[in-house]
């Protein structure tokens, strides 16, 4: 099994991490940007995108794909809530991470390169991303994960996003800071204590310090 990602990559982060808690053994080789647009990878993925999941045969793109596949093709231990309401609401979360969350983060991230973090009017996207905290905040309220004392496929997609979201926001002039987020920052003091998480992240911030 191989696991084509960055690790300075959020959604890699939540396939990473559910690979680590299920035990499965794989490889994660080392990419270039430039290799998302070779022949090779196009071949195995059209879109070009990471993170890819290549499971024998088998190839799926798409974090929250990956991470729904390996839950049912390898579902111990499992990452979803028995009760339907509660994998409802894990899928919920994951789905506010991969549709709001991780794209305000990522145009946070890519405007520090390419110059629009200078343009007039961007602190716009900033706010943005304060007001989804305070919509999250709303929604959840950690025992210590976001559904009890399960770690499900919602815990994983935020793990590393817990960090951009401080780095960002402080790299753009507006911090949000632990007391505007309490509930999500209760979480991540449990969440980084996993070894899944811990192991994930401390290979994010190496491959951001480099």
């Amino acid at each position: 099994m191989k696991l084509y990602q960055f690790p300075v990559s959020h959604y890699s982060a939540k396939a990473h991490i559910v690979l680590l808690e299920k035990g499965l053994t794989f490889e994660a080789p080392p990419l270039t940007w430039a290799y998302l647009k070779s022949p090779e990878f196009l071949a195995m993925n059209p879109l070009g995108k990471v993170p890819f999941l290549q499971d024998g045969d088998f190839g799926i793109g798409e974090s929250e794909v990956i991470a729904e596949y390996l839950e049912e093709r390898y579902p111990s231990p499992a990452m979803l809530p028995a009760v339907t309401e509660a994998r409802a609401r894990s899928r919920w979360l994951s789905r506010f991470h991969d549709l709001y969350l991780g794209p305000q983060l990522s145009t946070l991230y890519f405007a520090l390169s390419d110059g629009r973090a200078g343009q007039p009017g961007f602190e716009v996207e900033v706010d943005r991303l304060h007001e989804l905290i305070t919509m999250l905040e709303a929604q959840i309220d950690p025992s210590p994960y976001f559904l009890g004392s399960q770690f499900t496929l919602a815990d994983a997609s935020y793990a590393v996003s817990y960090l951009y979201i401080g780095m960002l926001s402080s790299a753009h002039g507006k911090p949000v800071t632990r007391e505007a987020m309490p509930r999500l920052a209760s979480w991540f003091d449990a969440v980084k204590t996993r070894p899944s998480v811990s192991a994930v992240l401390a290979a994010t911030e190496a491959a951001l310090a480099g």
